[in-house]
């Protein structure tokens, strides 16, 4: 930041909100922090705060915002909170933690990357396709480390940032040098309330995008293709020819030949996608196709999304546990033969409509097991598509996938659901299910 700050008040205590509060206090600022939970709740968190910095725990008063030059909101935190509202009111300044970090840094090369599924593999595609070519990049934002973090460390050139909704929507000024929007899915209904705000909210990452920027669609979604942006735009698709396609099952980009589908280790078709998207933003920030092609070949994807973790009897155990919504088990079941896959379905549905469920699962499964709260409005929505199961857990519905499951089958974890039900976050529901899937011994009689 060229400007000299005094007085900072961070809102949320996640690992944003502590990044974001390391590099105000780096630049000479007194910091504030807030957060509703309580000291109990956030735990250590605190011991991780620059010296000198001031919490307050438990709730957000609207006096925390007396003196203050910028107001950092955490992701977390609703732009509709009573303290954000009153900072609006006093015409405080207000950045989110992403654009806090990038104002640092604003002619630094950045692609940035959202859409509703698929950014955290996108991103890290992008960032080691650019290391493959011998570029020092680095990746982050809602990935992780946060963007705060990575202005502290420095020792990068390019980077590469996974940015969500949550991030994107407060923006007022960040440019990507190249944005990439991937899909557009029902989700975070329970602060997006429909569509068109959700769409409106992504779309906020490439406002501030000029002619000299370049802006990657998928020409597949329709909602995406046509984002307002000013940059130049280029298209990604499976289905019909773009600047990076699918023709006669080679991944193509700008009509040259990248690398054979069966040779890309990442599986899923909804993976191919993400690999085009990533491979014409690579390209577009000086990525050769050498290094596309040799990233390709052995990127085995990240934890939880769409990996073969297990291997018996010639059925293979998927853990798509980053499927956390809709649309994202709509991407999982593209890629199978009917009939052919054991779905584990259900969680927290966060108010989505689970009809758009019915022709994939109707089409790609053999059997659903459901388990989680939101198992009920599940089964209304396939009464009669598919046996239907109610296991409850993800214990009981991994045993008896593994009794009925045949040789040739797929026993897929895509729950459509959060994970807070019954888990910490998906992480955990995801290395549950991997555990499970080892079990030789059948636990559910």
């Amino acid at each position: 930041m060229s400007e000299t700050l005094s007085h900072v008040v961070i809102i949320g205590l996640g690992a944003s909100g502590l990044g974001a509060a390391r590099l105000a206090a780096a630049d000479g600022a007194h910091v504030l922090i807030t957060d509703r939970r309580t000291a109990k709740a956030v735990g250590e968190a605190t011991d991780a705060l620059p010296q000198g910095t001031t919490t307050v725990l438990g709730d957000h008063p609207l006096t925390v915002l007396d003196g203050v030059d910028l107001v950092i909101l955490s992701p977390g935190v609703p732009t509709d909170s009573e303290l954000v509202i009153e900072a609006q009111r006093r015409g405080l300044r207000i950045l989110s933690e992403l654009e806090f970090a990038w104002r640092h840094r604003p002619d630094s090369p950045l692609v940035a990357i959202t859409g509703s599924n698929g950014k955290s593999t996108v991103t890290t595609l992008v960032a080691q396709m650019m290391q493959t070519a011998g570029m020092a990049a680095v990746a982050g934002g809602n990935l992780g480390p946060p963007a705060s973090d990575l202005i502290l460390d420095g020792r990068w050139q390019s980077w590469v940032l996974e940015v969500s909704s949550f991030q994107s929507e407060t923006l007022v000024e960040l440019r990507p040098h190249v944005g990439v929007f991937l899909n557009l899915s029902q989700d975070h209904l329970e602060r997006h309330p429909d569509m068109a705000k959700y769409a409106l909210a992504k779309g906020q990452l490439f406002a501030h995008q000029q002619s000299s920027d370049t802006t990657i669609l998928n020409a597949d979604d329709p909602l995406v293709a046509v984002t307002a942006t000013a940059a130049q735009k280029k298209f990604f698709s499976i289905i019909t020819e773009a600047d990076a396609d699918l023709v006669d099952g080679h991944l193509r980009i700008k009509g040259e030949p990248l690398i054979d589908r069966r040779e890309l280790k990442l599986s899923g078709r909804h993976n191919i996608a993400n690999a085009l998207a990533a491979s014409l933003a690579a390209q577009e920030v000086g990525a050769s196709l050498d290094a596309i092609r040799e990233t390709l070949s052995t990127f085995t994807g990240l934890p939880h999304r769409h990996r073969i973790v297990h291997e018996a009897d010639d059925i293979r155990w998927i853990d798509d546990s980053k499927a956390t919504n809709v649309g994202a088990t709509i991407a999982a079941l593209s890629g199978y033969p009917p009939r052919s896959v054991h779905l584990i379905l259900g969680g927290l549905g966060k108010g989505q409509d689970f009809s758009a469920l019915a022709e994939p699962i109707g089409r790609a499964a053999t059997m659903v097991y459901l388990i989680g709260k939101d198992a009920p409005a599940i089964a209304r929505v396939l009464e009669g598509l598919a046996p239907v199961e109610h296991c409850g857990t993800l214990e009981h519905a991994v045993e008896s996938a593994r009794r009925q499951a045949l040789p040739g089958q797929w026993v897929l974890l895509a729950p459509a659901c959060a994970s807070f039900d019954q888990f910490i976050d998906y992480r955990e529901r995801g290395q549950a299910f991997e555990r499970l899937a080892a079990k030789e011994v059948s636990a559910c009689r």
